[in-house]
């Protein structure tokens, strides 16, 4: 794959989207308020987007193609096309060394609504991939914290989801903390369902420190992130109610 036509790789990789796509009797653009795109879709389910990712990363190509077809998907017009590039950088760690904060900012500026923006922000990049380049990544965070594109808003608390979730480094505590302090104020559902996420996440490893931070900004919080993160506390769901897991070691 050295003379590889990025143009060409990604025409093809639409080309199989349409021919994979599912009729829709609703909105031709979408289910809009499940997944909050504004983009054209296709109609492909996430399992066949897995699939195509995963089959094209089997000729194991460098990190630079990689990163450069993810970059034109990201660019694509369709949802499938957005979503696509974050599974390919996600099922390739050399990709994602190659993935620099700069190109996420230019990256997340293509994406609208949760369902995109988790896409490449949830668990795509691991706590390693953060602390790797620590410092280019808490900036990176920090603008998007304050831009004034909710969308690069959400994705300020969704990207600490799993560093918090799965590495102690404090550094990644502290700076989830500071942006649910900044954040904590809006009441549009892209960022109270995100505060709410990010809080529970950090419950897993920081547990009293969030049940302090609770209470001290309990007048700021959005109501959904206080009733859900301490009910994620109380009973290791966001519910409230045991998961099956914890009742099946119960004996219930």
């Amino acid at each position: 794959m050295s003379d590889l036509d990025i143009a060409a790789e990604h025409g093809r990789l639409v080309e199989a989207l349409a021919a994979a796509g599912k009729p829709y009797r609703g909105d031709p653009q979408g289910n809009d308020s499940y997944s909050g795109s504004r983009h054209p879709f296709y109609f492909v389910g996430v399992p066949e987007r897995r699939r195509l990712a995963r089959e094209w990363l089997k000729a194991k190509p460098p990190a630079a193609q990689v990163v450069a077809l993810a970059d034109s998907l990201f660019r694509g017009s369709s949802h499938e096309e957005k979503t696509l590039g974050a599974l390919l950088l996600g099922y390739s760690a050399a990709g994602r060394r190659a993935a620099t904060p700069a190109m996420m900012d230019a990256w997340l500026g293509e994406l609208t609504g949760w369902a995109e923006i988790d896409s490449l922000c949830a668990s795509v990049f691991t706590a390693a991939d953060h602390a790797a380049d620590w410092p280019a990544w808490r900036a990176l965070i920090e603008r998007l914290a304050a831009d004034p594109n909710i969308n690069k808003r959400r994705a300020a608390l969704v990207l600490l989801v799993t560093p918090t979730r799965t590495s102690d480094d404090p550094r990644f505590a502290d700076l989830a903390f500071a942006v649910v302090t900044r954040l904590a104020p809006e009441r549009d559902i892209l960022i109270t369902k995100a505060v709410s996420w990010l809080l529970r996440s950090l419950a897993a490893r920081h547990g009293a420190a969030v049940a302090a931070y609770l209470d001290a900004h309990r007048t700021v919080l959005p109501a959904i992130a206080l009733r859900e993160t301490r009910a994620k506390l109380a009973s290791g769901t966001k519910s409230g109610r045991p998961s099956k897991t914890r009742k099946i070691a119960a004996g219930a």
